[in-house]
């Protein structure tokens, strides 16, 4: 065990928050390798770390394995590992939001010492208590508003727009529930920096990785598959659907390839079925009874099976694609769609 001021550091600890910077120097202290970590005796953290990596790909979360908290944590960085060899940008931000996630719902039951211990020596966040009755409401805490911002910034909710906060001397006010929101953001954006990998890798974990590349490709197209929620943001269309926006809105009459891609598309960022209607109104051979047929068709309304857009490659074929450099390596319109609406409403926050 170790000592952190008064407060021992146990291996549970290190076990549930394996990404603090006292779980790093136990490692360090360990003086534990790659080529110790492929042997048999380790064999259950090598199967862990893969477990972390393919929960979070596939399921979004991590689960909790604290009944041997020194695999639990071993398998921490062994995850990272083969994280960072995979080399995945998809996979990372999986791997960094499911592990924020897994730390968050620690830190809902984790005393405020703790906490704020966490906060300020593993991240740096200049926070505080404030143990103050605001309102009606109990502040426990407080975060000055710069490190609010830095970690608050992604949230797209107007409740945590910094107008909408109790704002004194320089820091906001948090109950628990939101300070542990802004923790598992620390967590996210420390897991969301790219590490360099080491050079070389054993051959075991080469055989992970291997897997897991393969199964990120298919988690990557069934994902740019999935209907986008939220906020619709048309600043995030990529070029081939925009033009086509564009030409409806000129009266322009599209090709039936054109139509159907516009449409599914539309329907998968949330328009809804009449809106879509509606923008093909614009045309001179438009017809209601047959555009709303066909709209709810592809909307899965008559045959239950929702349509989606055709990938990047198909839509080449059609002669629709516009611009594969502006797009760069993404295969789906959808894919195109997030990707962007994520950095635009990012940058709307800030």
């Amino acid at each position: 065990m170790k000592r952190r001021g008064c407060k021992i550091i146990s291996r549970h600890f290190i076990a549930k928050y394996p990404f603090t910077l006292e779980a790093q120097t136990w490692l360090k202290e360990r003086k534990i390798d790659l080529d110790d970590l492929v042997r048999e005796e380790y064999r259950i953290v090598l199967e862990r770390g893969k477990e972390r990596v393919l929960s979070a790909l596939e399921e979004g979360v991590v689960s909790l394995g604290l009944d041997d908290p020194e695999a639990e944590f071993l398998s921490f960085p062994v995850a990272r590992l083969i994280v960072e060899v995979v080399g995945d940008p998809f996979l990372r931000h999986r791997f960094a939001v499911a592990e924020a996630k897994r730390a968050q719902g620690l830190f809902r039951n984790e005393d405020d010492d703790t906490l704020i211990a966490i906060a300020t020596q593993t991240f740096g966040i200049n926070c505080k208590f404030a143990r103050k009755d605001i309102g009606g409401r109990r502040y426990p805490f407080k975060i000055h508003f710069a490190d609010y911002l830095r970690y608050a910034s992604g949230f797209h909710d107007p409740y945590w727009k910094l107008v909408n906060r109790v704002l004194s001397g320089g820091y906001v006010f948090l109950v628990k529930e939101d300070f542990t929101r802004i923790l598992a953001s620390a967590v996210e954006k420390k897991l969301s920096e790219p590490r360099e990998p080491p050079v070389k890798v054993p051959s075991e974990v080469k055989q992970i990785v291997s897997e897991i590349a393969i199964r990120v490709i298919d988690k990557r197209e069934k994902y740019a598959f999935e209907k986008v929620e939220g906020e619709i943001v048309e600043e995030a269309f990529p070029p081939c659907i925009a033009a086509l926006v564009s030409a409806l809105r000129r009266s322009q009459s599209l090709s039936h390839n054109a139509r159907f891609t516009l449409t599914s598309f539309l329907l998968n960022v949330g328009y809804p079925v009449e809106k879509v209607i509606s923008l093909f109104s614009e045309v001179p051979d438009f017809k209601e009874d047959l555009t709303r047929y066909q709209v709810e068709h592809i909307a899965g309304m008559k045959s239950g099976t929702r349509y989606t857009p055709p990938k990047c490659e198909t839509m080449r074929t059609y002669g629709l694609c516009l611009s594969r450099e502006e797009c760069g390596n993404v295969k789906h319109p959808l894919e195109y769609y997030r990707k962007h609406r994520r950095r635009h409403m990012k940058e709307a926050e800030s």
